[in-house]
């Protein structure tokens, strides 16, 4: 998955209507998966489908909470696709999830998808310097 963020982020991409400069590649963290794949698997176990959490975290609060030292930049969430290239694609097709990915103030990414459905969340953040 990170190959086919980094292959988008690299190259001119439009999101919408507009036209994104291409962008440095992005880092994998552990942290970020961590909380990525909490999330999803929170959606799925609890059948619902939004950036806040049930028990009304948000995404930056979320990481926190998985050890993630850096600064959450943003959140991508998708559900019923089928795979990796399925759901980049829907991300890259959506102005805004695609904004996300290309956000050249993020450097590091996690991404999961829950351990039962179709359930997806990326997340997006930038070291401290």
């Amino acid at each position: 998955m990170l190959s086919l963020v980094n292959a988008a982020r690299t190259k001119a991409t439009t999101c919408g209507s507009n036209v994104k400069d291409p962008v440095a590649a992005i880092q994998w963290s552990d942290e970020l998966a961590k909380a990525a794949l909490d999330h999803s698997n929170d959606m799925q176990a609890k059948n619902y489908f939004s950036h806040t959490g049930q028990d009304g975290s948000s995404f930056g609060q979320r990481a926190k909470a998985a050890g993630y030292a850096g600064s959450p930049v943003g959140e991508n969430i998708a559900l019923g696709y089928r795979d990796e290239d399925a759901v980049m694609e829907g991300w890259l097709n959506s102005t805004g999830h695609c904004n996300n990915i290309m956000n050249g103030n993020a450097n590091e990414i996690g991404i999961a998808r829950s351990a039962e459905g179709n359930y997806w969340t990326m997340i997006l953040g930038r070291t401290k310097k």
